[in-house]
């Protein structure tokens, strides 16, 4: 910076601690929204109190080690509600008050074309409390960052504001990373919520396309299974069509059974007429000789009468001649005893 402009900017400080946007100069007119255009530090670290000015264009602090370089760095990071880890020092922002002292204080003053914003946080030793104001009004941290927010500061974002402490983590990010806090840092914003529903469909894309070929696997082995399903499913109906016909038949087989009886039934009725007219005829054609063979039957009946008379007297005859042969050998025998 130019000697002149700092003590230009030193004499306005000590006239006020809000500076607005009709107190601003020709080349201060240059600011965009957001600028830094004061920061006041009470109490803060190495500062018992001060106040810088920040140009609108390129602003460089130059000193030696402990001079309180990165105290203003601090200061803007806690004024605008960036968190302590932001900065990778003091876990606790009582830590960044001026040791000795029960309280600090920063004041930041943003450009804004409407009027200029005045935040101020008084960070409190003992309770490790902030206490914010925005244009001398109490507020709460909520509304400083929606305010900050609203103007696309973005103290956590490493692109936009990098602490030294923060530099190794820096060199670290992916290309993926760089690009994601570019797109926060400059870009409109919905740059990056576009870039996150991109990422998001891409993925989607991603678990579409793997889905859809998943599918199509199980498709292809279901195809090739009901394929080799196919031919059982031909056999089994082929084989049901087989038992329907069978089932047909059984219940045909009685009908067909009494079919046939009923033919062998009509045969043997005819072969019974035919041998009953065979009889008759056999009958009437015989009838002479059974009359004739009658007829000798009577005849003979009388001799087979007397052949059965003759035969009982023979029979007698023959046992008394036996008896008498026994009772005369008897006799002898006696006689010669």
């Amino acid at each position: 910076m130019a000697e002149p402009a700092k003590k230009k900017r030193l004499s306005h400080a000590h006239n006020s601690s809000q500076t607005s946007s009709s107190n601003l100069s020709e080349g201060d007119k240059r600011f965009v929204e957001g600028s830094i255009v004061r920061i006041t530090m009470k109490n803060f670290l190495t500062y018992d109190f001060s106040v810088v000015y920040p140009g609108p264009n390129l602003n460089m602090i130059v000193g030696a080690n402990g001079t309180g370089k990165s105290s203003i760095v601090c200061a803007i990071c806690l004024g605008l509600a960036g968190k302590t880890t932001v900065l990778g020092r003091g876990d606790k922002v009582g830590l960044y008050v001026k040791r000795g002292c029960p309280k600090g204080s920063v004041e930041i003053e943003l450009f804004k074309s409407s009027g200029n914003i005045v935040i101020n946080r008084e960070i409190h030793v003992e309770n490790n409390q902030s206490l914010w104001m925005i244009n001398g009004k109490h507020c709460n941290q909520k509304a400083v960052e929606e305010e900050v927010k609203s103007l696309r500061i973005q103290v956590s974002n490493l692109c936009q504001f990098l602490p030294q402490e923060k530099v190794g983590e820096f060199a670290k990010m992916s290309k993926i990373e760089l690009l994601e806090a570019t797109e926060k840092s400059v870009g409109p914003p919905e740059m990056y919520t576009y870039h996150c529903e991109l990422k998001n469909f891409r993925n989607k894309r991603k678990r579409t396309g793997e889905w859809c070929k998943r599918k199509s696997q199980f498709s292809g082995k279901v195809k090739q299974r009901n394929e080799r399903n196919k031919h059982d499913v031909n056999r089994y109906y082929e084989k049901k069509r087989h038992l329907d016909v069978i089932e047909l038949l059984e219940k045909k087989r009685p009908w067909v059974e009494y079919e046939t009886a009923r033919a062998d039934l009509d045969v043997l009725k005819r072969e019974r007429e035919e041998a009953k007219r065979q009889l008759n005829t056999l009958k009437q054609t015989h009838a002479p000789m059974k009359n004739r063979i009658q007829q000798i039957e009577d005849l003979l009946k009388p001799i087979d009468a007397q052949i059965k008379t003759k035969t009982l007297e023979i029979k007698d005859a023959s046992t008394k001649s036996k008896q008498n042969k026994i009772s005369w050998t008897k006799n002898i025998k006696i006689s010669r005893t």
